[in-house]
């Protein structure tokens, strides 16, 4: 039997056995970043699917390097509530659901290092603090993660997330958060 000839009948073998379902899609929810650099807090709403993209017309706030709790979970909230849940069929989808590309990454820690007053990343990124903060189902979940170099976090392993109700006052958020990110800095 030839080579094509094999091909022919395993496609059409293929073709005959029923395609699995789809699987459902993910349960909606809001993710947000804060960046807490020595000299500024940076708080950043994300668009979300499967996984958390940079969203260009997401909320971005720039805080004090140690800005009081309220600020910061007031900021956070703004953060929560303006990021989107993008599906497939949205317009936006291939324009936002993506990766960054070094274009989009090197203009973005240029324009930090540019607020943060430094030259160089090292600069920039030496004693930072990052927690990732998701929204679902009336809960609020804190990940502190461990800056691991060259712009790539990972969570902390033995930390669990820090869970509140999304019912939480600003303040209470806002310390919350301030001790995610002590946990992060520390790691």
């Amino acid at each position: 039997m030839s080579f094509e000839k094999a091909l022919a009948q395993l496609k059409a073998q293929n073709a005959r056995k029923p395609k699995p379902p789809a699987p459902p899609p993910p349960k909606e929810r809001k993710e947000a970043t804060v960046d807490a650099f020595r000299h500024f807090t940076h708080v950043f709403s994300q668009a979300v699917y499967g996984a958390a993209y940079g969203d260009p017309k997401g909320y971005t706030e720039y805080l004090d390097p140690s800005p009081t709790n309220a600020d910061l979970g007031r900021a956070l909230r703004a953060a929560l509530a303006a990021s989107r849940f993008i599906t497939p069929d949205h317009p936006e989808w291939d324009a936002v659901v993506r990766p960054p590309t070094a274009d989009e990454i090197r203009a973005r820690e240029n324009d930090l290092k540019r607020r943060a007053g430094v030259k160089t990343n090292k600069a920039l990124y030496n004693g930072v603090g990052s927690v990732a903060v998701t929204l679902r189902d009336g809960q609020i979940e804190l990940r502190p993660l461990r800056y691991l170099g060259r712009g790539a976090w990972e969570g902390i392993r033995g930390h669990e997330p820090i869970r509140l109700p999304e019912s939480v006052s600003d303040t209470e958020l806002g310390d919350a958060v301030t001790a995610a990110i002590e946990i992060s800095r520390n790691s």
